[in-house]
């Protein structure tokens, strides 16, 4: 009975601890909505300018989608087919939607694509920059790999028995892949789906700087309303309105699809790759690392003069590009606040494993509902009104979106550790603490260590909340002040910048990569 005390009221203790950081969370949302929310906002809704925005930002969101989906499907099957280096590659492309920094990402489409870029330079004149086809290109490089993943993974986990119970009775491939496979990797497919129209409809920086200011989305308005006109009333509206949309995304893609079919051991399936599929494929391969190669590249190479060159990086360094953009100053400050982030993340995403309780969910939920743009508003209204320090701020709403990633990224190892080896160490007469220490942290220390990691490579390349709270002159972060030297016209510099951003970025993934490898 002593015992049974002792663990409820330590996840009591646990459950209020949980509870007062969740009126943490939400006061800085909750003075927003007091100060700036009024019921005759609601008639917003038939203002013809929200139903453009949000009309375009559902057209793209499902545009975007689809034409990932299609362009990922053969790339799909080629991976659930082959086990060598193309297949490699298309398994590691994963690191792109999630790692891969979006300023780099949008100087170097625009260093392929726009009239001086290497396309051009090649004698193929295409212009698709702020254009619609720009905006669903670039989310088609970003979002595809999601696909691809999903259904590949999906593919390889369907018991190699049912395949052949279908063969034996006379199905052929079209038939099998319509009636058997289709329906048992649909699950995954549209946990696939909902994911990436989710991005697709968050998209930021990239219908910020390819779509031009003929396009916007609600992420993009938001943060208009605030750096043009600073109008917090149309930003609330605007962001409660994307936060309900994407409740019920998040709803429909952590309640109503839960179960995926998989085999234990994941296999490659023994099936003829056509010269059609290895064709798409490798082409698939090449747009996909081409945007890589170029952001990395663009280190030591001038791709407007097709010179290798060290100027360029070299002038990052120099008194005149810091004393106007702080760059040595955003680097360290990137840094800092990615590190602080992930490791405050990591803990807090193993305290909320920890709890087994369906309080976690109701938490974790709402959270995935809060955009970046949302976030940084409401954040940018604390330092207005109550003058809490920027540096404060953007760690607390970096926090605030990468708790739901560790919690993703841990649970798994986390909730399937053994038990057992606590207990008998308990009954040795070891108690928690020392138990932790000498058994379960040395087991699952490398998988902490890799979501330390891809925390620290997805904060350090963040965008959109840095770039809304406008916070460059007071707290300059990496991304920002690289987008800040593009749109100054220092084009070589911030190529050279993305590039060592992207750098720094693939290191950490490349890391928390070899540590899963490890753990496994």
């Amino acid at each position: 009975m002593g015992t049974d005390n002792v663990l409820r009221n330590r996840r009591g203790l646990q459950l209020i601890f949980l509870i007062i950081a969740l009126m943490v969370v939400l006061f800085p949302f909750y003075t927003m909505i007091r100060d700036f929310f009024n019921i005759s906002d609601l008639s917003t809704v038939q203002d013809p300018k929200f139903l453009r925005v949000l009309w375009f930002t559902l057209y793209q969101a499902l545009l975007s989608s689809v034409a990932a989906f299609f362009a990922a499907i053969v790339p799909s099957l080629y991976c659930a087919k082959n086990d060598n280096f193309i297949s490699k590659l298309l398994e590691n492309s994963i690191f792109i939607p999630f790692f891969f920094p979006p300023v780099s990402m949008v100087i170097a489409f625009s260093v392929i694509f726009s009239q001086n870029g290497i396309l051009h330079a090649m004698g193929l004149n295409v212009e698709i920059l702020y254009t619609l086809k720009a905006i669903i290109i670039a989310h088609i490089f970003y979002e595809s790999p999601i696909f691809v993943k999903y259904i590949s993974h999906a593919l390889m986990s369907i018991n190699p028995k049912v395949i052949e119970a279908a063969q034996l009775d006379g199905a052929s491939t079209i038939k099998r892949l319509m009636s058997i496979d289709l329906r048992l990797i649909l699950p995954s497919l549209l946990k696939a789906f909902f994911l990436v129209f989710t991005y697709s409809f968050m998209s930021f920086a990239v219908v910020l700087n390819l779509g031009g200011i003929q396009f916007s989305t609600l992420e993009v308005s938001i943060a208009n309303a605030l750096r043009g006109r600073f109008d917090f009333s149309e930003a609330l509206f605007y962001a409660i309105f994307q936060f309900g949309i994407l409740f019920i995304l998040n709803y429909i893609c952590s309640s109503l699809l839960k179960e995926t079919y998989e085999n234990e051991q994941p296999q490659r399936l023994n099936v003829r790759t056509s010269v059609f599929e290895k064709i798409i494929t490798v082409s698939y391969c090449a747009f996909e690392y081409m945007m890589i190669f170029v952001g990395l590249s663009g280190i030591i190479f001038d791709w407007h003069d097709g010179r290798f060159s060290l100027t360029h990086l070299l002038n990052l360094f120099s008194d005149k590009i810091n004393r106007k953009y702080d760059v040595v100053k955003s680097i360290v400050n990137s840094i800092g606040v990615a590190a602080i982030t992930a490791t405050v993340s990591t803990f807090l995403g193993y305290f909320l494993i920890n709890l087994k309780t369906k309080l976690t969910d109701y938490v974790i939920l709402p959270i995935l509902g809060i955009s970046s743009a949302f976030t940084a508003m409401a954040l940018l209204y604390m330092n207005i009104l109550y003058g809490v320090p920027y540096a404060l701020l953007i760690v607390a709403g970096y926090i605030l979106i990468s708790v739901p990633l560790a919690y993703s990224f841990l649970f798994q190892n986390v909730r399937g550790f053994r038990n057992e080896l606590l207990e008998a160490s308990y009954m040795d007469g070891a108690g928690k603490i020392r138990a932790f220490v000498a058994i379960k942290l040395p087991i699952l220390l490398p998988t902490f260590l890799a979501v330390f990691f891809q925390i620290f490579a997805v904060i350090y390349g963040e965008f959109t909340i840095s770039y809304t709270m406008q916070i460059r002159d007071f707290f300059p972060l990496a991304s920002v002040v690289n987008y800040s030297l593009s749109a100054h016209r220092y084009y070589l510099e911030s190529q050279a910048f993305a590039s060592l951003n992207t750098i720094i970025v693939f290191m950490m993934f490349w890391l928390s990569s070899l540590l899963l490898k490890e753990r496994k």
